[in-house]
């Protein structure tokens, strides 16, 4: 057995990792396994070369090839299993020199996928515990729908709010609807409860004004609040559809100029991509929003770290990336 290997920084224990108990008994399985491979081969090249029917020994050898193949491959990442256990508490590094972090949220449609989930989503990311100027948040819309579009412009003026609040009361679930519908919270004290007062009262004002436009089905302009983001609903056309449209990049959120109305948190990047569709051109499905995003960011923030959610019904509901379903 080896001993227990561990990494320190400064001498504080990062990580500790000890080798699996059923190391060796697989191994020796894994001897007596390859035994019996190398006697199979054996016998398929001898058969070989002494049967009269060379086509059915030729495709027995080959099958056996093709599962030796697999099971080699798969066993190989098995012959070292370990336990190992995190300490990411001791980890003494400041906050300028944590690595950026992008993170790709996918949706397709708002109304299988509602745009309040997408909302919820990326408020619970943008607010996770990490330096914010640090967090580059993409949400990838396959069907180019200006409702989620709305309902992201819609996050990213509440976030202003709910990031400052998050940090300054240490709230556990940063996904609004988890912590607005939670009976039994960490609030306490009346002063706190009146401030999350008026935070529920603004998510149920952006609440009801995302599900209005979902329920029209078209983004009144009435509902756009700020000027420099008006001009984006004209590309939605006539011509305009979910399998055929241009392609749509938005900063709703800019890291490099954004504040909370506080002014003492800066604002994590939130982009909305809606990428290209042709009927004339096969789009490849998530696979291929996947591969926009990864373009994407690479020119705008090029992170090393990218964190991919590909359920907008998954979210973060603590600052520890504790991961629940969302409804």
């Amino acid at each position: 057995m080896e001993p227990h290997r561990k990494h320190s920084v400064v001498g504080a224990i990062l990580h500790t990792c000890y080798p699996c108990g059923r190391t060796i008994p697989y191994r020796i399985y894994a001897v007596f396994h390859t035994c019996g491979i190398i006697a199979l081969m054996y016998h398929h090249v001898h058969s070989l070369l002494t049967a009269n029917n060379t086509l059915i020994t030729c495709l027995l050898l080959l099958s056996d090839m093709v599962l030796t193949f697999i099971w080699v491959t798969t066993t190989s990442l098995r012959l070292n299993p370990v336990h190992r256990t995190e300490y990411p508490e001791k980890y003494a590094a400041k906050p300028e020199d944590f690595p950026k972090l992008d993170v790709f949220i996918c949706t397709a449609d708002p109304y299988k996928e509602p745009p309040m989930m997408v909302v919820n989503t990326a408020l619970s990311v943008m607010a996770y515990e990490y330096p914010s100027d640090k967090i580059s948040v993409y949400v990838s819309d396959d069907g180019g729908s200006s409702l989620t579009l709305f309902a992201l412009m819609e996050a990213a003026k509440f976030s202003e709010h709910w990031l400052p609040f998050c940090k300054k009361n240490n709230v556990q679930d940063r996904s609004p609807a988890v912590y607005f519908s939670s009976k039994s919270d960490s609030r306490s004290g009346e002063a706190e409860n009146i401030k999350c007062e008026v935070e529920q009262m603004m998510y149920e004002d952006m609440k009801s004004r995302v599900e209005h436009v979902v329920k029209s089905g078209k983004v009144e302009t009435a509902f756009i609040t700020y000027d420099q983001f008006r001009g984006v609903f004209d590309l939605w056309t006539d011509k305009f559809t979910r399998h055929d449209h241009p392609t749509i990049i938005q900063v709703l959120q800019n890291s490099e100029t954004d504040m909370d109305n506080t002014k003492k948190y800066i604002m994590p990047n939130l982009i909305y991509v809606s990428r290209e569709k042709s009927k004339v051109s096969p789009h490849h499905f998530k696979a291929g929003a996947l591969n926009t995003l990864l373009r994407v960011s690479g020119v705008m923030t090029n992170a090393p770290i990218l964190v991919v959610i590909l359920n907008c019904m998954v979210l973060f509901c603590s600052p520890y990336i504790t991961v629940c379903n969302n409804g």
